[in-house]
Parts: structure tokens; C-alpha cells; sequence
């Protein structure tokens, strides 16, 4: 009786499905998904040269399959970062301008609070508001915002300016004595 030869499987084949299989690993997919792809091809070619020679053609379809897939995710993943993060930006960017709008409302309420509790003269400095202040804002940066205040017995003036125009806010904001708010673009 004459033995048969055995078949043997394709190395493309293996190494098509191997790298399919990458393709769920982030950064890994990107780079391994298209030689899965190219793989598996070559792979299907020399079986089919050598049909009774070489066998795999399952794996090699496996990784062609994974390879496409991982393309395909990879595809709707950029595609969605482009579309997302930009939003995501301008999300950031309009709550922090709300933010600085509350902010200022809270210093020049606590100001004239203040004012209220000492015959009508206003605060010198940051550190005369702590009863009334959550927190200190002169010249820190709070929410993209910094915060600059003028202080004397008479009048007061606050300013909330980005840190950098319109990547951390788009708005300069003025409170002055009487609680009196002004916005104007930042450039």
C-alpha cells in the first residue's frame, strides 16, 4: 500500500491568522491588520498552486477576515476621534466660560457682601473675602480661566481672562463695583 503524503500547512496562512489576531490589541491592530490581510491572500494563492501539496486555506480565510476586521475598526475609531474630539474641545471650552461667568458672580457677591458688613467700604485684599470665598482666585488659574483682582475701599474691579484664547475660553470677563459684568471676545 502506498502511503499518502501528508499536507503541509501554509506558514503564510498561520502567520495571516496570528497576525488577524492582533488586530483587538490598540496600536498592535494598526500595524498587523493589513499583513493579515496580505498574508492570508498569499496564503490562498499557493494553495491553490499547490493544492495537494499545501492545506490551511481556513486559516488563511480566518485572517483575512480578522485583518479586515481590525481594518474596519480601526477605520470607524479615527473616524470617530475626528468627529468627537473636536466636540469634545468645544464642550470643554463653552464650560469653562460658564464657569468664569459663575466664578465672577461669586467673587462680586462676596465682595458686596462684605461691603454690607463694613459701612460700605470694599475689601483690599483677596484674603479679607475668605469668610465668604469657597476658594482664593486672585492670579490662580481656575477651569482654563485666571483671575485677576483690583481691590480698594471704594470701588472693585475682577477680571477673568483665558489662559489662552480660545483653546481654555473664548470670553474676557469684567465685574466692576455694583456687581456690573462685562464680556467682550478674546483675541
Amino acid at each position: 500500500m502506498a502511503e499518502m503524503a501528508q499536507k503541509k500547512t501554509s506558514v503564510l496562512a498561520v502567520l495571516s491568522l496570528v497576525f488577524g489576531c492582533f488586530f483587538i490589541i490598540p496600536f498592535l491592530g494598526v500595524l498587523f491588520s493589513i499583513p493579515a490581510v496580505i498574508l492570508g491572500i498569499a496564503a490562498l494563492v499557493a494553495i491553490s498552486k499547490e493544492g495537494n501539496n499545501l492545506k490551511g486555506k481556513g486559516l488563511a480565510i480566518g485572517g483575512i477576515i480578522l485583518g479586515v476586521l481590525g481594518i474596519v475598526i480601526i477605520s470607524f475609531v479615527a473616524l470617530l476621534s475626528v468627529v468627537a474630539i473636536p466636540n469634545l474641545l468645544r464642550a470643554r471650552i463653552s464650560a469653562n466660560d460658564s464657569s468664569a461667568k459663575a466664578n465672577i458672580r461669586t467673587i462680586s457677591t462676596a465682595i458686596e457682601t462684605y461691603a454690607i458688613s463694613n459701612n460700605g467700604k470694599y475689601p483690599v485684599s483677596e484674603s479679607s473675602l475668605s469668610p465668604y470665598l469657597p476658594r482664593r482666585y486672585g492670579n490662580e488659574a481656575v477651569n482654563g480661566y485666571r483671575y485677576l483682582l483690583n481691590l480698594n475701599y471704594n470701588s472693585y474691579s475682577i477680571v477673568a481672562k483665558p489662559e489662552t484664547c480660545n483653546t481654555t475660553g473664548t470670553r474676557i470677563i469684567t465685574v466692576k463695583t455694583g456687581g456690573i459684568i462685562q464680556e467682550e471676545e478674546c483675541r
